[in-house]
């Protein structure tokens, strides 16, 4: 490491480390080395999946082997982390961040905004967003701190902040109108909680809601890719994503989103499996010829080109035991993520996905 400040001799010599030292880059990866030796020293097994894990019957005895091993302290139940208050009842947990949004609407000179009903107007895109002068501003800085919150705890603004981001490059006053139009939407939503339930029986089931909103917008004609993760009916993975390529049907634009949202959940089916026995896995979509060009093993004219990303998904399904179900448009979760609505809907699909207003 380069010299400290304080003990600079004035030439160019680096200091040869002989432990780890706190502070430096390397220093989490050296720690989770020597805390992953003692782990399995005591015979705990380490998920392949994701390498973490708990389990609230060992706590007393997991604290008791560490303080045996480290130096540590017990703290009190966590109530905070990075920005997300975690609130914990003997049948649930409730995760907000109204201290966060409170500090960015004070940032960002909104504390005082007139509260709207839905993020942006239904229906619009970035579109309608590009044709205005030029925005000189922190356009980037409220992009950066609305998409954590998007990410985090409000899946309800993530279509919104995505689809505003995408003029970053050349941000105009009304995309700076749009973005504060989110701010003023969450100033009146700040107390939503995502909720995530305590189970009361062992049927662990797994449910990915996917849609696509086809080349909706007029400037590149790429469609969106939406799609929600619930496991036990709680969201656990959300996703807006444009797509790469501009289909030109609107089959092929969800078959392109199916594809994608089928990647992330064989992921998280591993590391489920590794904690608990899935009972089903149901992939809904309302798109039935999207549906009929996934489960048919012939593949039509038009969608030949599709044939690798198909015969993926075809595989998966089998040897995964995957279901594909149809589900109306009205109760289709994932159109939280592939377009903007109106008030109604927007609360209705917040609902099912367990963000909801509690005291």
């Amino acid at each position: 490491m380069s010299q400290p400040q304080g003990y600079d001799d004035g030439t160019r010599k680096v200091c040869k480390l002989k432990k780890s030292l706190y502070g430096l880059k390397q220093a989490p990866r050296q720690w989770f080395h020597k805390f992953q030796q003692f782990i399995n020293k005591v015979k705990f097994k380490q998920s392949t999946s994701d390498p973490s894990g708990s389990d609230p019957d060992e706590v007393k005895t997991v604290i008791n082997l560490l303080q045996n091993e480290f130096e540590m302290s017990k703290s009190a139940p966590a109530t905070e982390f990075l920005g997300i208050r975690l609130v914990f009842t003997p049948t649930e947990m409730k995760l907000d961040q109204e201290e966060y949004i409170d500090k960015m609407l004070k940032r960002f000179n909104m504390s005082d905004c007139k509260p709207c009903s839905t993020p942006l107007e239904p229906k619009c895109t970035s579109a309608d967003f590009a044709n205005s002068e030029l925005f000189e501003g922190p356009f980037r800085e409220l992009i950066g701190s609305l998409l954590y919150l998007a990410v985090t705890t409000r899946p309800d603004i993530l279509f919104s902040v995505n689809c505003l981001s995408q003029l970053q490059e050349k941000p105009t006053v009304a995309a700076w109108t749009g973005l504060k139009r989110i701010l003023r939407y969450l100033k009146g939503t700040k107390k939503f909680k995502l909720v995530y339930k305590k189970l009361h029986n062992p049927n662990f089931n797994i449910d990915v809601y996917v849609d696509a909103d086809w080349a909706s917008d007029t400037i590149d004609r790429k469609s969106v890719s939406g799609y929600v993760l619930m496991f036990c009916n709680c969201p656990i993975l959300w996703c807006c994503k444009k797509q790469n390529c501009i289909s030109i049907s609107s089959t092929e634009a969800e078959i392109t989103a199916l594809s994608k949202s089928l990647q992330d959940l064989l992921y998280y089916k591993n590391v489920i499996n590794e904690i608990s026995c899935i009972n089903s896995i149901f992939v809904y979509e309302d798109n039935q010829s999207a549906i009929k060009s996934v489960t048919n093993e012939n593949v039509c004219g038009r969608l030949k080109h599709l044939d690798v990303k198909l015969k993926f998904m075809r595989e998966t399904l089998i040897n995964h035991c995957i279901s594909m179900k149809y589900v109306c448009t009205e109760n289709q979760i994932a159109d939280l993520f592939t377009k903007n609505l109106s008030k109604c809907k927007l609360y209705k699909l917040l609902c099912f996905c367990s963000v909801c207003m509690l005291d």
